[in-house]
């Protein structure tokens, strides 16, 4: 009889602890977790641990807009909101926006999981701990990125201060357009990884490596510029990006990982600074239309090889060392003067005409038909001309 008085005792305090530590209550339609000691609460999941499948593929949880309190009152008592226990949205597939309260200032994990209607937030401007920035969700202290709502869309500025984009930051976001500020070192695996819509992205000055899958798949990519300051391009950080036409790298690129332009089918031309010490296996695989390869650094790169990451592999064209071609001994090869409209080249016919920038970027390709070709005026600089087999400097002040 004892033990069972002993049993019922200790289940009965089980159930107890239970209620004052995880209530699960619904109040004005928000589910909240309730302290009793502290007389603090938090906006929690649907149901108890145990069915959290059930609430995870529930569309109805939290629909259109959820407006969190500041404060909520449960059986008499008032309790101040402060946060969101984990996975406290997953689920909820048709919500569209999220407001904020200044009390709030805790997130567990998983808290947007499936939120893939999510477009907004808004926090309050007095909120210590979070603070949105062109529809970006981010920490104060440490100053950080943290989160991006699933249903994003359009152009966007990160907050100039961050340090990092952080890893799948922006996965399967439909932004079209994003501006990395110069406050950003580094690049995190898959931050933009999926972003179908993605047209247009500019890297800060600041930038050193550029991680793993960090734009790949990002089908709409047409062109990237790699600032100096990039040191590495991971693995598979371009890869599948299939139109993809123009990538610039500057300058102060030594490595290119393994795959990391891997099934970019479309481009056709590339120039490898000088300061390039590195590319990885099968970093070019698969880029059938890679035609044209600019050779500025000492690795020895030869056409059909499969080595130096398949760079030249599909190429018919390889063209070594354009920045350090002098104009002496060839200038009678070629004719070339600018015009307040035109770069003249004389005794171009059936010869191919490119030229380039100080950075080794193809900026004009054309194969002329005629004797004398007239190309558009390019904007004040130095540049390299290349016509047929001869290379000249080009300077155009004006």
């Amino acid at each position: 009889m004892k033990n069972f008085k002993i049993n019922i005792l200790f289940l009965s305090l089980i159930i107890f602890a239970t209620t004052l530590s995880a209530s699960e209550t619904a109040v004005d339609g928000i589910y909240y977790n309730f302290n009793k000691t502290n007389f603090t609460a938090k906006v929690t999941y649907k149901g108890a641990e145990d069915d959290w499948m059930y609430d995870f593929t529930g569309e109805e949880q939290y629909v259109g807009i959820l407006n969190v309190p500041e404060t909520v009152v449960f059986e008499g008592t008032t309790y101040t909101v402060i946060g969101f226990d984990n996975d406290a949205l997953i689920g909820s597939k048709l919500l569209e926006i999220l407001v904020i309260p200044a009390t709030v200032t805790e997130f567990g994990t998983g808290v947007f999981t499936s939120c893939n209607s999510l477009h907004t937030i808004y926090i309050d401007e007095n909120n210590p701990t979070f603070f949105m920035y062109n529809r970006v969700m981010y920490k104060r202290n440490p100053l950080s990125l943290f989160f991006v709502p699933r249903a994003i869309s359009g152009s966007i500025e990160l907050y100039n201060g961050i340090t990092t984009i952080p890893s799948s930051a922006f996965q399967y976001r439909n932004v079209t357009e994003v501006i990395i500020p110069e406050s950003v070192i580094e690049i995190k695996d898959a931050a933009f990884n999926s972003c179908s819509y993605l047209t247009s992205v500019t890297i800060g000055d600041n930038v050193t490596s550029i991680g793993r899958d960090a734009f790949s798949y990002c089908s709409s990519l047409q062109e990237i510029e790699i600032p100096s300051s990039v040191k590495i391009i991971d693995q598979l950080a371009f890869s599948s990006c299939n139109n993809l036409t123009e990538v610039t790298l500057n300058n102060g690129l030594e490595t290119i990982g393994s795959y990391a332009f891997n099934y970019c089918s479309s481009l056709s031309s590339i120039t490898l600074p000088s300061s390039l010490t590195l590319i990885e296996n099968k970093a070019f695989y698969l880029c059938g239309s890679l035609k044209t390869v600019v050779n500025n650094s000492n690795l020895n790169i030869q056409i059909g090889s499969e080595t130096n990451g398949y760079v030249a592999y599909y190429a018919t064209e390889l063209i070594e060392n354009t920045l350090d071609i002098e104009s002496v001994d060839v200038q009678h090869a070629i004719d070339t003067y600018c015009t307040k409209e035109h770069i003249v080249v004389s005794n171009a016919r059936n010869k191919t005409i490119r030229i380039y920038n100080v950075s080794g970027k193809c900026v004009y390709s054309s194969n002329s038909n005629s004797q004398t070709e007239q190309i558009p005026i390019f904007k004040t600089g130095v540049y390299t001309i290349r016509v047929g087999n001869f290379s000249k400097k080009l300077i155009i002040t004006r």
